[in-house]
């Protein structure tokens, strides 16, 4: 069920600053795409950091390239202000190689959203509640393609989307019961499996 990723190339400006953006075709070609008025792409510790705003929100992907061929995949992605410590999370900073080496890897997925979970006996996940502004709870489905387990005191969600794996770690860090998104700090890629 796992596919290749999509890959981009970056053309990067003395600064840093992405100046180009192409997708890799399955034929190799490269087609180039527009960078939006209200996108920015970034070379943040050997990460291409993109930030955009959709409506009044602000959303993230960042990009590797483990083996420094040029093409880069999505790594992370998520809602909300951007985080420069999800980048130390993925493997960047001094002298590391930033990025996943398997390029199958699962995209880490982000959001700014806040989850109550109920449990089983077993400590399965039997619900989902997304938390609302005004605090009140809305059940959320669990789609045949999605699933929730507890691992190591995290939620893990795994869901496939468009023939690639997906991953958010919840945790519940003040034990309040409500869940929130986190970079999988304590979970390694065998340890999901």
């Amino acid at each position: 069920m796992s596919r290749q990723p999509d890959q981009y190339v970056f053309t990067f400006g003395a600064d840093g600053v992405v100046t180009s953006v192409a997708e890799v075709k399955k034929n190799g070609r490269l087609e180039y795409e527009k960078i939006e008025k209200d996108e920015s792409y970034r070379l943040i510790d050997g990460f291409v950091v993109k930030t955009e705003i959709d409506g009044r929100e602000q959303e993230w992907t960042v990009y590797g390239d483990a083996d420094g061929d040029g093409r880069w995949i999505e790594l992370a992605e998520g809602d909300g202000p951007f985080d420069p410590a999800i980048l130390t999370r993925l493997g960047g900073g001094e002298g590391s190689t930033p990025g996943v080496q398997d390029p199958t890897a699962p995209l880490l997925v982000f959001d700014d959203d806040s989850y109550v979970f109920t449990f089983d006996a077993a400590g399965r996940v039997t619900g989902v509640f997304e938390v609302e502004r005004d605090g009140r709870l809305e059940r959320e489905d669990i789609d045949r393609d999605e699933s929730y387990v507890l691992i190591g005191g995290n939620v893990v969600k795994t869901e496939w989307d468009d023939g690639r794996l997906e991953v958010t770690v919840y945790s519940d860090l003040d034990g309040d019961g409500v869940w929130t998104a986190e970079a999988p700090v304590q979970l390694t890629w065998a340890g999901l499996w």
